[in-house]
């Protein structure tokens, strides 16, 4: 396992990548982004019944499934407030309840051996000399549909990036203070955004032009 400082460095990485895609692929339509969320989608079905040798293979299947579909999401929702938090709050109390499923589960018996377990469509792995750094396509698929979600506000890029690391930031940080091992993302994100959403409006008020004085 990675130590927390060199995971979280790998995320904000990871997470400053992710913002960056909307803008590199704005020119591209709604068919294009359908035609790679399926492609990816069925090339790793494929490698769920035979898995890839390199893992970078699966790596990039990972990112453009995660990609394409993180825009056809964000520009799927209104650029607004409300709406995009209602989602991020449902999938918040999804989440919550999943990761509870599996910790419950992962008590009832013995857990599989890592070096048993071969790689699996939907995760996104960088084996390095220090450990394994692994993070989940849904992740991914998230960090891209907030930075589209605010890219479309005309916002810019360091407000986009803003909540996934901060979401990372937060997430790290209540593992360090509970020793936790098995967290839901999602609501760390959440705060993550709303969050950033306050920082927004705050610099968006102190960012107006002054009113002109009259003539005298």
């Amino acid at each position: 396992m990675l130590p927390i400082p060199l995971a979280l460095a790998l995320s904000i990485a990871l997470a400053l990548v992710c913002s960056a895609i909307p803008w590199l692929a704005r020119s591209l339509g709604g068919r294009s982004l359908a035609i790679g969320l399926l492609a990816g989608i069925t090339v790793g079905l494929v490698g769920v019944a035979r898995p890839f040798p390199p893992y970078l293979w699966a790596d990039l299947v990972v990112l453009v499934v995660a990609w394409s579909g993180g825009l056809l999401l964000g520009r799927g929702i209104a650029p607004r407030f409300r709406p995009f938090l209602l989602l991020f709050l449902c999938l918040s109390g999804l989440d919550v309840l999943l990761t509870a499923g599996l910790s419950a589960s992962s008590t009832l018996g013995p857990r599989t051996p890592v070096s048993s377990t071969p790689l699996r469509f939907g995760d996104f792995l960088l084996v390095l000399l220090w450990g394994r750094f692994e993070t989940n396509l849904i992740d991914i698929l998230l960090l891209t549909v907030l930075a589209e979600h605010w890219r479309r506000r005309g916002a810019s890029y360091l407000i986009a990036f803003l909540p996934g690391a901060l979401g990372f930031l937060l997430a790290d940080g209540f593992i360090l203070v509970t020793k936790l091992g098995i967290l839901p993302g999602i609501p760390f994100f959440t705060a993550g955004y709303v969050l950033t959403e306050g920082l927004h409006r705050y610099v968006s008020r102190h960012r107006a032009p002054p009113l002109a004085e009259p003539d005298r």
